[in-house]
């Protein structure tokens, strides 16, 4: 998801410009140590959030979640409502707001679970937004580890600094950002609409033969 800033909100922010660690103001831990592979249940009352099921417009169908058993020592961490997701693994470390999650869900050890402590200061899909922007994924990439596959350190997550600008203002952003995202998927389906449009005539024009 990308934004720009009108002139207005830019002079608003640095007018009352603020920031934090990100340990100051959210709980971070990494999804459930699974031992190995995860063995898929059909019919397991666990579900599993991995990276596949992630995209910048959030999680996929639920219905789509690899669902397993668990025979943990003591109660699982489930995913809540409002939870951040962030990869961490991978050149994109990418940050999902987790809505209306199903019950009994975890994620894999693959994903970082961020929960805001401090709702006076910062909002959790302002968080997640403000994640994905450049200056954060820069220092992510920057702070990512390891030869073959990138991985992020928790260590460095905690270290991030996140600006709190006003909520109200964080509000307006977030929304103009969800607005941005409709109309790009608007878009898309509408270029994917015509595309099979011309196709379908193509096939017709084609497969027509000379009299």
């Amino acid at each position: 998801m990308t934004f720009e800033f009108r002139p207005r909100m830019v002079r608003c922010m640095n007018n009352s410009r603020r920031s934090a660690k990100l340990s100051d103001i959210a709980n971070i831990r990494q999804g459930h140590p699974f031992r190995g592979a995860i063995t898929a249940f059909p019919d397991g009352p666990v579900r599993v959030i991995q990276l596949k099921n992630l995209s910048a417009s959030g999680v996929h169908d639920p219905c789509d979640l690899l669902r397993t058993r668990l025979h943990p020592r003591k109660a699982p961490d489930w995913v809540q409502e409002g939870d951040v997701l962030l990869a961490a693994r991978g050149a994109h470390p990418l940050a999902v707001l987790l809505c209306n999650p199903p019950a009994d869900t975890v994620c894999s050890p693959h994903l970082y679970v961020i929960r805001v402590s401090d709702h006076e200061r910062i909002m959790p899909a302002f968080l997640a937004w403000q994640l994905n922007q450049e200056g954060a994924q820069e220092y992510l990439r920057r702070q990512s580890a390891g030869s073959r596959q990138q991985s992020l350190r928790k260590a460095a997550i905690e270290e991030l600094r996140v600006q709190l600008p006003p909520l109200l203002l964080q509000q307006r952003i977030v929304s103009i950002a969800r607005a941005a995202q409709l109309e790009k998927l608007h878009c898309e389906q509408m270029i994917a609409a015509r595309h099979q449009e011309v196709a379908r005539y193509a096939a017709h024009i084609l497969d027509e033969r000379p009299g």
